[in-house]
Order: C-alpha cells, then sequence, then structure tokens
C-alpha cells in the first residue's frame, strides 16, 4: 500500500501582451493525493484525487471555465483504475479506469493530469529477436446517453527499440458528434458544426547517447467536417519537429546542458473553403495546473495555438486559439541552456521565436520570448522556483494594442 500527496503552489504576474486586457497577479494551487495497492501479484488499483484552485474565488458563483472537472477548490477523481500486469507470461498489461496516457512529449497526445476513461492494453514481443511493442486504447471522452452526440478516442503506437534509438509508428482516431462553434485558420468568423473526425498518423523517433539526445517526428492530419449548413470540409495539414541536446561536466561551472529545437504545424491556405489546412491536435499537452505550458513560459506555443489572454484558463479551440484573426500554424525555433553549478541548484535560459505559417494578409510575425528560471531543490522533497519571462510581440499583432507581454512566478512544490 502507497499513501501519498503533491502540492504545488505558484504566486503569479501577468503582464497582457495587449493594452485593452487588464493585468493579473494571483496565486494557484494544486493539490494531488494518491493511493496505490497490489491487491495480489495479479492486480493492481490506483487512486488519485486532485484539488486545483485561486486562492480566494472559493465562494465565487462564476466559476473558471477549464478543461478540468472542477477549479475551484473541490476534489475530484482525477484517476482510478485496475492494472492487470501480469496477463500471458507478463506479455500483456491490461489497465481499465480513469487513467494518464501521454505519448512522448505530450505534442500529439496527453490526458494533461485530467485522466482519460480508458481501456488501454500495451503488449510486449513474445519474442526475444524481435524487439517490439504495441500500445493501444478505447477511450470514451464525452458520453450523452439517448442523443448520438458522443466523443470517442482511439489510438495505437507500435514502438521498435534498436541499439540506442527507439522508433514509434502511431495512430490516432478522433470522433466528436458534439454541436460546436469551429473557426476554419484562413477564417476571421466561427462556424457551427455538428461532426468532426480527425485522424493522425505520425512516426517519432529518438536517439538517446551518453549525455545527448537526438528527437524528430512527423504527423499528418485527415478527417471531416460537417458543418450544419450541408457542406463537408476536407481536415488536411502537417507537422514535424525536430530537437537535440545534451548535457557535459565543467569544472568550472558544473554540469552544463545545451539544447535546440524547431517545430512547424500547417495554417490554412486561404482559398480552399471546402478545407482546413491547420493541423490542430485536440488532446495535445498545454497545461500544468490552471497555467498555460508549451514552448515559452508565456507565449506557451504548440502546433496550432497558444496562451489566449481573451480566456486565459479556457480550453484551447479553433475559435480560443492565441493567435491574430486570419493566422494559423505556428512556427517554433528554440535555443535554450542549462547550468548546474551547484548539486541544488539551476539556473536556465531559453530563446524562442514563432512565426504564423499562413495569414490571409499582412505578416506572419508573431514575437520571440525570454525565458530565465532559477530552480533551488531544498531537499528530495521540496523543490523552489522562480521564472521571468518576456514576450515582445511581432507584426502580425495589432500595432494599436500590443504591448510586451509578462509572466514572473515564484512556485514551491512540495512531495510526501
Amino acid at each position: 500500500l502507497q499513501l501519498g500527496a503533491d502540492y504545488l503552489l505558484r504566486g503569479i504576474s501577468i503582464e497582457e501582451r495587449d493594452k485593452t486586457i487588464k493585468d493579473s497577479d494571483y496565486y494557484s494551487h494544486r493539490l494531488q493525493a494518491y493511493l496505490s495497492t497490489s491487491l495480489s501479484k495479479e492486480v493492481e488499483a490506483t487512486v488519485r484525487l486532485q484539488s486545483l484552485n485561486i486562492w480566494g474565488t472559493e465562494k465565487s458563483t462564476t466559476p473558471l471555465s477549464t478543461i478540468y472537472p472542477k477549479a475551484d477548490g473541490t476534489v475530484w477523481i482525477q484517476n482510478a483504475f485496475v492494472r492487470l500486469p501480469n496477463i500471458w507470461k507478463k506479455r500483456v498489461i491490461l489497465t481499465a479506469g480513469r487513467q494518464p496516457i501521454i505519448w512522448g512529449d505530450g505534442d500529439i497526445l496527453s490526458d494533461d493530469e485530467v485522466g482519460f476513461n480508458a481501456i488501454r492494453a500495451q503488449v510486449k514481443s513474445p519474442v526475444r529477436w524481435l524487439d517490439f511493442d504495441l500500445d493501444g486504447f478505447t477511450a470514451k471522452i464525452n458520453e450523452t446517453r439517448r442523443e448520438n452526440k458522443d466523443t470517442d478516442l482511439n489510438g495505437a503506437v507500435l514502438g521498435f527499440n534498436r541499439d540506442y534509438v527507439r522508433w514509434e509508428i502511431l495512430g490516432l482516431w478522433e470522433s466528436d458528434k458534439s454541436l460546436q462553434n469551429y473557426e476554419y485558420g484562413a477564417a476571421t468568423a466561427p462556424v457551427a458544426v455538428s461532426k468532426i473526425k480527425r485522424t493522425i498518423y505520425g512516426i517519432r523517433g529518438k536517439a538517446n547517447l551518453k549525455d545527448a539526445y537526438l528527437v524528430g517526428a512527423y504527423y499528418m492530419q485527415s478527417g471531416k467536417i460537417n458543418p450544419t449548413d450541408g457542406r463537408k470540409v476536407d481536415l488536411k495539414g502537417s507537422a514535424y519537429q525536430i530537437g537535440l541536446g545534451g548535457r557535459q561536466e565543467n569544472k568550472f561551472i558544473g554540469r552544463v546542458g545545451a539544447f535546440a529545437e524547431f517545430s512547424e504545424g500547417s495554417g490554412d491556405k486561404p482559398g480552399t473553403p471546402n478545407s482546413d489546412e491547420s493541423f490542430r491536435p485536440t488532446y495535445a499537452s498545454r497545461w500544468s495546473g490552471l497555467e498555460r505550458s508549451g514552448r515559452g513560459r508565456y507565449f506557451a506555443a504548440t502546433f496550432s495555438d497558444a496562451y489566449s489572454p481573451e480566456d486565459p484558463f479556457g480550453a484551447a479551440s479553433s475559435t480560443n486559439d492565441g493567435l491574430p484573426k486570419g493566422t494559423s500554424g505556428i512556427q517554433t525555433g528554440h535555443f535554450g541552456l542549462e547550468f548546474n553549478p551547484w548539486a541544488p541548484w539551476v539556473f536556465s535560459f531559453d530563446f524562442y521565436q514563432y512565426k504564423a505559417v499562413k495569414n490571409l494578409s499582412g505578416p506572419k510575425a508573431l514575437g520571440t520570448e525570454l525565458d530565465y528560471a532559477i530552480a533551488y531543490r531544498y531537499s528530495g522533497l521540496v523543490t523552489v522556483k522562480a521564472t521571468m519571462n518576456d514576450f515582445k510581440p511581432g507584426e502580425a499583432f495589432d500595432e494599436e494594442t500590443k504591448q510586451n507581454g509578462k509572466f514572473s512566478s515564484v512556485e514551491i512544490e512540495v512531495k510526501f
């Protein structure tokens, strides 16, 4: 039997990149408590509870609109699943219930610590001379009972390990039959749609050497959108990412790390009203508690969307993507340095450059960002971190209202 909890408290100060939107200062917390037990050699069970809140909003009559079931301090079930680890001579692991699922770095799929209601099977190769594994799941995202408006998600990853390289071939199938607003990448206003079917195929490879790594991935999107006006709109698009990094000891400044990454998600081509080429992974990783996470601490970019000052806690979507109207697809260049001069201290610096892949008219530059961070590990159970992040909007944003965006934070994380 294992019992434990993780507590994260953040003090946040944000100066928005838009002069018309008020700045904000607040404290947010995330508490996760868990219980894991081995009922026998054949059966394991885990329950994890979570509480999220911005201090002072416990009695608010207008709760935050987020991806989480509750964000007012109320405890809710993040995970509750049963795991069978020893099927077919330990070659098959079956997990059923509300569980965490994340692929790679979360660029395509992550539960973002909400949990998926899913049945999952992980299969190891039955032969020694061929080192592969298969990971597949089926998840129910939304159930409407008597109405045929469910949201379902299915996925599978076939992995191969060879020397120092791991290859993964993946497929993700999404079916969303709920009535919703959808905004094409090359449009400036949303339309009502009754169904979205999205498929993403991809290949990902990562080489882990002694003190370095190299990672690359390519994804393709297909599917259809059914607007309520009777049209059929094809989903197209692609994305790719390449990154490398390494760490090395230096006798003067301790352990030093350097990292570089380039990524791009396609945008929607103007003049193609019956297709949307914007690459949009609906279930990509986007959140760390109540704060956006992604490429850059302030802008927090994914392949398709970024931090949105207009709705900072709301779920990312085609109508809440944080981009100027008429732009779609995000190209990101990243370079980072990390210094570990003394065992408990880590200093980091990151530079990001963002560009829209498509724009109806005008420039595509989205901006640049500088991130500075200091982390101090007080013990194995307590970590304190401070960040300062400066975002300079590019020419794609409105010249009349834009200004430098700033994100400052101090956080403490305790594990017990």
